[in-house]
């Protein structure tokens, strides 16, 4: 009895063990896929000091060039004798200096520092770091990096195929300018951080700061970038690249051109919280300007196309941008606005001719002429001259004083700031209460003193 169980339970073991085995080897066989299976670390926003976007040369000239450095952290940076470095895509060619930065100068906080070829060869916002390069910044291709004062590599970036030294992959240099995207974000990979923009825009240490957008601080745990279809990538890619240039428009005060990318980037990508953000936050600060009447003339007319542009009200919005074009033609954003919001406008049907009335004869009984006694003959008063109502009088004053307002409108645009004072002088002459008019003759006043 005793062997039979001993032969049980040795079988019994002889099973779990095989099992054990097979489970065992199962894992082992399964273990390659697990990577894929857990979510991979993905970078965002950087913690140090990065290289936001630079360019090799415009259709203007191939030394029309730059460098943006961006701080992606909350604290302010001491770039203090900090060096720009550029290294040749030839073979045994080392790294050169290109710039040094001066002791004292500061990043700050999600601010810009930019750093330029001097003039007449660069174009651009002014630089807060310029130095003649006579045969060039960088070139069509090669590798930059930024080194602090002991020597430390603080961010690396290679372009163009026969680039030597980057960081993962090369990016493409096939745009004006190679920006990373959303400013800081760093996945420490060229090629997936960097873009080509077809409008490049620089930014300086004067420039808005740029706060992080929703992507979430390092080290976050989401799918892994690498495993994005090329679509998306793409798409991705072009949405950043689109939202740097709603950003430029809203710095230049383009805001249509700026709302029309917003929208864009919303419909490419929903979930895009700062495209949705700026689009709701643009509306209340043309109402805010509105109201304290921050906006005059020419401002004022185009902030209130803008809104009704938004609330699809777009007959009211090319009434206002027309009256813009009657004081500056040669506004061109304007004058491609005004074309494309009128074709929404219905064309009002012309009148319906209406039916002709015929007239029917009617029957006049005769009446006896009645006898008027002759009053007796009265001195002309001067006061029965006939007098004009004082609504008909306010009227009269109301277009006398809106005429004289839009003259100095004119006059003010071309130039003439002194006659645009005495037009609204004489505004205020026929409507004390003309408050834009006010605006407009304190804003002059304070032109002509300076």
């Amino acid at each position: 009895m005793k062997e039979e169980m001993k032969g049980v339970r040795s079988k019994m073991v002889d099973g779990r063990r095989k099992v054990n085995c097979q489970l065992f080897l199962g894992l082992l066989y399964l273990l390659p896929f697990t990577f894929y299976l857990l979510p991979a670390v993905y970078g965002s926003w950087s913690n140090h000091v990065v290289i936001s976007q630079f360019s090799t040369g415009s259709g203007r000239s191939t030394k029309d060039e730059f460098i943006e450095l961006y701080n992606p952290t909350a604290r302010e940076i001491d770039i203090s004798e900090w060096r720009v470095q550029f290294k040749p895509t030839d073979e045994g060619k080392s790294w050169v200096t290109r710039a040094v930065i001066p002791t004292g100068e500061k990043i700050p906080a999600y601010g810009f520092y930019l750093i330029a070829n001097s003039e007449p060869n660069y174009s651009g916002l002014q630089a807060d770091l310029t130095k003649n390069f006579p045969f060039g910044l960088l070139s069509e291709e090669g590798s930059i990096r930024v080194i602090d004062y002991d020597g430390e590599v603080i961010d690396k970036a290679g372009y163009g195929l026969n680039a030597t030294e980057y960081e993962k992959s090369p990016v493409e240099n096939d745009g004006d300018s190679l920006a990373r995207r959303n400013y800081g974000f760093d996945t420490d990979n060229n090629k997936a951080d960097f873009v080509a923009t077809k409008k490049r825009s620089p930014h300086n240490s004067y420039s808005i700061p740029e706060k992080p957008s929703s992507l979430g601080p390092v080290g976050s745990r989401r799918p892994s970038k690498e495993r994005l279809t090329e679509t998306s990538r793409e798409k991705e890619l072009e949405g950043d690249a689109l939202y740097r240039e709603a950003k430029t428009d809203w710095r230049n005060n383009k805001l249509f051109d700026c709302i029309e990318k917003l929208k864009k980037i919303v419909e490419m990508d929903p979930k895009n919280s700062s495209a949705k953000n700026d689009l709701q936050d643009i509306p209340k600060k043309i109402k805010d300007d509105l109201e304290k009447k921050n906006l005059v003339g020419r401002d004022q007319y185009y902030g209130e196309a803008v809104l009704y542009y938004i609330q699809s009200d777009y007959k009211s919005a090319s009434v206002n941008l027309k009256k813009i074009l009657l004081l500056t033609p040669e506004d061109v954003e304007v004058r491609q606005w005004y074309e494309k919001i009128s074709a929404f406008v219905p064309s009002e049907k012309p009148d319906e001719p209406k039916p002709e009335i015929v007239p029917q004869p009617v029957s006049v009984k005769k009446e006896e002429p009645v006898k008027i006694k002759p009053k007796p003959s009265q001195k002309k008063d001067e006061s029965s001259a006939p007098v004009v109502s004082k609504s008909t009088a306010a009227k009269r004053d109301f277009e006398k004083a809106e005429e004289h307002y839009n003259n100095g409108l004119k006059e003010y645009s071309s130039g003439y700031i002194s006659k645009a004072i005495g037009e609204w002088e004489s505004c205020l002459k026929y409507n004390p209460n003309h408050e834009r008019a006010k605006n407009a003759l304190a804003k002059a006043l304070k032109t002509l003193k300076k």
